[in-house]
């Protein structure tokens, strides 16, 4: 078996056009596709036949449905429901997945264009400690005005790995790499 890395990360947001917009204009992402366009009723999901395929609630529906790609590191696909979403305020205080990290050459910019685009913006940029400490690494977190926790990472200097490990940290490689 070869694990690759990771594909995707799915996300349920209360406004699927929001999210698009904010990820297209804040991350640069692209739209690959919509498998459920926003509000079409010809084309949403019912829940019932997903049940078994994977947990979700019978008594919902799926009524967007977009696949982005978010330059060159994983895909993000984002999912809009009946009953809708409701925003809550993550932290990594939380169980299950926290947030994710995009990586950035620039942490400022990039800081600076979610700020424009509605995310809020925590104490940062903040240097990286332990084994993640090293000249220019940072980070600084950010909440999405659909509620979802977004860090920003920046890690120009080699960080330290425990003795005994096998494996580098993946990285994404910078444009034309």
């Amino acid at each position: 078996m070869t694990i690759r890395g990771v594909e995707h990360i799915g996300l349920t947001v209360p406004d699927i056009n929001q999210a698009e917009q904010f990820f297209i204009n804040a991350l640069e992402a692209s739209v690959l596709y919509r498998i459920v366009p926003d509000n079409d009723p010809q084309k949403s999901i019912a829940g019932d036949g997903l049940t078994t395929i994977n947990g979700f609630p019978a008594d919902m529906r799926i009524t967007g449905l977009t696949m982005l790609r978010l330059k060159n590191g994983c895909n993000i696909e984002l999912f809009q429901v009946l009953p809708a979403a409701t925003v809550k305020s993550n932290s990594i205080g939380h169980e299950g997945i926290s947030h994710f990290s995009v990586y950035v050459d620039d942490i400022y910019a990039a800081a600076q264009k979610l700020r424009q685009h509605g995310a809020q913006l925590f104490d940062g940029p903040n240097d990286c400690f332990a084994q993640e400490e090293g000249q220019g690494n940072q980070t600084w977190f950010c909440r999405t005005p659909f509620g979802v926790l977004i860090e920003l990472i920046t890690l120009p200097s080699e960080i330290q790995y425990d003795q005994g490990a096998t494996q580098k940290r993946w990285l994404p490689a910078r444009n034309g790499e």
